[in-house]
């Protein structure tokens, strides 16, 4: 008889015993298979938003969010829906030509910003990107870049380089950066 100071040997495990360790496990990968459906990465979710190789659908309304955020003139000019929608365009595919390493760890940090409580509890947005405002969206930055974390800090600063470079390569955002333009001369060399 075992006291309760000292452990009962192996050999001791009853089938009782065995049948409840068993259930125990079953049920945890149970709970495991509905934590990505739960938390809205069910595999009907897993597929790129229509006409992107790369972003899902929340990830459009992400960057949709975090553009007029970082980038101040988009906001304030006209043809705005057009522009947003050539630069998150323009953000997937250069997150679609990172190597596969970046794209993993880009992926990670995208789902967990989809995930409604992680991305109140890290992020401070408590509602979906679709409804997220410009000011939301800059707190949320500014709280990442304050952060005592060097991995928010890191996520912050992917955001706002992904955000920035797919606006401005769109030709519109040229001038407002103080770029003229390809010369002409070169690029009808280089695209002939």
């Amino acid at each position: 008889m075992p006291t309760p100071f000292t452990e009962p040997p192996a050999s001791a495990l009853s089938r009782r015993g065995f049948l409840k360790i068993g259930f125990g496990l079953s049920a945890a990968l149970a709970c495991a298979g509905l934590v990505p459906a739960l938390s809205g990465c069910s595999p009907e979710q897993k597929q790129p938003a229509t006409g992107m190789q790369f972003l899902r659908e929340g990830d459009v309304a992400l960057f949709t969010a975090l553009l007029p955020a970082v980038v101040a003139e988009l906001a304030e000019r006209g043809q705005r829906e057009l522009q947003l929608s050539h630069a998150v365009a323009n953000v997937d595919a250069t997150c679609a030509a990172m190597d596969a390493n970046a794209r993993a760890a880009l992926r990670k940090l995208l789902d967990l910003l989809a995930i409604g409580p992680l991305r109140w509890a890290l992020a401070g947005v408590g509602q979906d990107w679709r409804e997220a405002d410009t000011q939301q969206a800059r707190r949320f930055l500014a709280r990442w870049r304050a952060s005592r974390f060097a991995t928010l800090n890191a996520g912050a600063v992917v955001l706002v380089k992904l955000s920035s470079v797919g606006y401005y390569l769109l030709p519109a955002a040229w001038a407002g950066s103080g770029y003229p333009g390809p010369n002409p001369a070169v690029f009808r060399a280089l695209h002939a």
